[in-house]
């Protein structure tokens, strides 16, 4: 029982101050709305949360996969954009990443997701449970980026 009031107050928390920075005016009225629909929009979130069966996963490499982010969104632009003005010189397409055991899928394919250059197509419900977590993912060049390496190896070339 204190695990579900706690992930429902975390998802409260998260939506209020979501809808405080995109209201126009920040008035009881507002605050009082906001928070009943935050209310019901933490019941749900936790509520399809435990139907699917998801979960955050394991911490493996989330410190470094947040730092080195940044960096490579930035680099994912360019990379793209030198791909839309110079198409013929990149081979993207569909490739298979192999998640060290105690790395989370979920934040690992937001992660991966967040960036213009690659972006998670399938995660195979069959790995995991006695090696590697692979997932299909779709990108822009053949290259593997800093996040990727991140996330693979722990940054290691």
């Amino acid at each position: 029982m204190r695990r579900a009031v706690t992930e429902s107050a975390v998802w409260w928390v998260l939506l209020m101050a979501l809808n405080t920075v995109l209201i126009r005016e920040v008035t009881a009225l507002e605050m009082v709305v906001g928070a009943a629909a935050a209310l019901l929009g933490a019941v749900g979130a936790r509520t399809v949360r435990r139907a699917s069966g998801a979960s955050f996963g394991g911490p493996a490499h989330l410190a470094l996969s947040l730092w080195v982010w940044p960096g490579a969104l930035l680099a994912d632009t360019l990379r793209l954009a030198r791909a839309v003005l110079r198409p013929r010189r990149f081979r993207g397409g569909f490739r298979v990443i192999e998640l060290p055991a105690g790395t989370g899928p979920a934040w690992a394919c937001a992660l991966l997701s967040a960036t213009p250059g690659l972006y998670v197509v399938h995660v195979d419900p069959d790995s995991g449970r006695s090696g590697p977590r692979r997932l299909t993912v779709h990108a822009v060049t053949d290259e593997v980026g800093s996040l990727e390496r991140a996330l693979v190896s722990g940054g290691r070339r």
